[in-house]
């Protein structure tokens, strides 16, 4: 989906209320109905019944209020908190806070510091969810006053979670950067579009997961983007699986090759078929040295192994030779987890390329043989036709291009488009803001803005390149299989770290929240 900035969403907004008739207030009852749905599910992640709402005067509130309502009536324990006199909200947001009194939604203003230095010591305090309604995409500059003192509240906090509605207050829509004081949010549901300021590197750690919703507004009337970057979001792939019918079968669902590790990297096909199976593949095998069985049979027991001899320690071009059946005959093919940049890694890998595997993703050594070499990657095939992914992380990157991993970093949709050029793949950059872009004229980089650095731990890269490979095997277009893998893989990483906090959090964790992934991922689009 498409950046907009602040003046283009209040145009998107004039056409819908003016030209298509559709009430401001019901496109606010939608955006406070979608932000309750998320917080609900938010709460309930960290096992908490407290709601605080915390509200400014103008339709960003309007929208807390209406979450608030929905909260209320669905059990919830809230509170509202207005950083502003009550006879101060007007308009459509003034509907929204009579909805909300008539629901009996307790409420307090809050004039200062002072104020919020009496909830300091509140229990209700302790590890509830906040909401942060207090500025969105009209505001401009620092906050001031009674809302700043919300704001500095907000940011002190040392317990809860945080969501924040539209954008993070104190976040500038247009430019991303963040202003003082500003909140830290732990997910933002942001209304329409992604903004345009989300797309600069300083406000990521202010956005935390974020949540495009659809709140009414017509595609039609929605305009053109100056930025040559798009969103991953759950519009645009939440349609992309089908249901599955009563009557199929795992053949219906694909069948993915793992051809991964060597002796002292034995979890790398494991975490890389466990992340295939939860990804919805109908049939997983891998391909591994001895010393790897024990894991795979602990981890992923629904894999079915094949055990091949190696050279020091390592598999070799033989490798392939001795399958039961050969890669052309699998859906989809995985190699490089955990296999060393051994010579044999190399020709593997280069089998691999020609042509033997009609669908085949690469990771981690079986990109790092080829270290200053991408153009090698490229396949003979139709080149409308994509038949390769590509995951490298940034040192993967750099060594594939000869260049820093800083490089890499101060450039990366750059970066991202250059290896989809030299290599002619889908190529999944992955990292803080993991980067999709697919090889052609026209083809835009995607970002996505799902996963926590919980995840910065060995094992995940894995989790993906399985994850990818079996919705490839579904039926996706490797680019769609790409996008959608890494929201899912974010996601499955965000509820997670929501769940059992970010430093404790593992690959098989990751893996293991898949499954509820794919039921996020329904909650939000809907």
């Amino acid at each position: 989906m498409h950046f907009l900035s602040s003046a283009q969403m209040r145009t998107w907004d004039w056409r819908t209320v003016e030209r298509d008739g559709i009430p401001g207030a019901k496109l606010m009852h939608r955006a406070g109905m979608m932000v309750a749905r998320i917080v609900a599910r938010m709460a309930v992640l960290r096992g908490t019944r407290r709601i605080y709402i915390v509200a400014g005067r103008g339709n960003n509130g309007g929208d807390a209020f209406v979450a608030a309502r929905f909260l209320h009536q669905e059990g919830f324990v809230v509170k509202t908190l207005l950083a502003c006199p009550s006879d101060a909200v007007q308009g459509d947001a003034r509907l929204a806070w009579d909805a909300m009194l008539a629901a009996e939604v307790p409420w307090r203003v809050m004039k200062d510091d002072t104020s919020w230095a009496t909830l300091n010591d509140d229990p209700f305090a302790r590890h509830a969810v906040f909401v942060d309604g207090l500025l969105g995409t009209g505001s401009h500059g620092a906050p001031q006053g009674a809302v700043a003192a919300a704001v500095r509240w907000l940011a002190a906090l040392r317990h809860g979670t945080i969501v924040a509605v539209d954008l993070p207050s104190g976040l500038d829509t247009d430019t991303g950067e963040p202003t003082e004081p500003i909140v830290r949010a732990d997910l933002t549901v942001t209304f329409g579009a992604p903004k345009t300021g989300f797309a600069n590197l300083k406000a990521w750690k202010f956005l935390g997961h974020l949540e495009v919703v659809d709140i009414g507004l017509p595609h039609k009337g929605m305009p053109n983007s100056d930025l040559p970057m798009q969103c991953m979001d759950a519009i645009s792939l939440g349609g992309l699986l089908p249901r599955r019918a009563r009557d199929s079968h795992k053949g219906n669902y694909g069948h993915v090759l793992v051809i991964a590790g060597s002796r002292g990297l034995n979890g790398a096909p494991a975490l890389a078929a466990l992340g295939a199976l939860r990804g919805g593949a109908g049939l997983v095998s891998a391909v591994v040295p001895a010393e790897c069985l024990a894991a795979l049979a602990a981890h992923a027991p629904s894999a079915m192994a094949h055990a091949v001899a190696t050279e020091a320690d390592v598999m070799t071009r033989a490798t392939l030779a001795a399958l039961p059946k050969r890669p052309e005959m699998f859906d989809v093919v995985v190699a490089g987890p955990g296999m060393t940049s051994a010579t044999g890694t190399m020709e593997i890998v280069e089998d691999l390329l020609e042509d033997t595997a009609p669908r085949l993703l690469l990771d981690a050594d079986a990109l790092n043989v080829f270290a200053g070499r991408p153009e090698a990657l490229r396949r003979k095939q139709d080149p409308t036709h994509a038949s390769l992914i590509i995951t490298p992380h940034p040192g993967e990157a750099a060594r594939l291009l000869n260049i820093t991993v800083a490089e890499v970093q101060s450039k990366r949709e750059l970066v991202a488009q250059e290896l989809a050029i030299k290599t002619g793949a889908v190529v999944v950059l992955k990292g803080a803001g993991t980067i999709v872009c697919a090889p052609g004229p026209g083809h835009m980089p995607h970002l996505n803005f799902t996963g926590n650095p919980g995840m910065a731990k060995g094992g995940s890269g894995d989790v993906l390149a399985g994850l990818i490979a079996a919705l490839w095997a579904q039926g996706l277009t490797p680019f769609d299989a790409a996008c959608l893998g890494v929201y899912l893989h974010g996601t499955a990483g965000d509820l997670a770290a929501w769940k059992l906090g970010e430093r404790a959090l593992t690959a098989e964790e990751t893996a293991a929240h898949i499954g509820p992934a794919f039921q996020w991922l329904e909650s939000v689009q809907a």
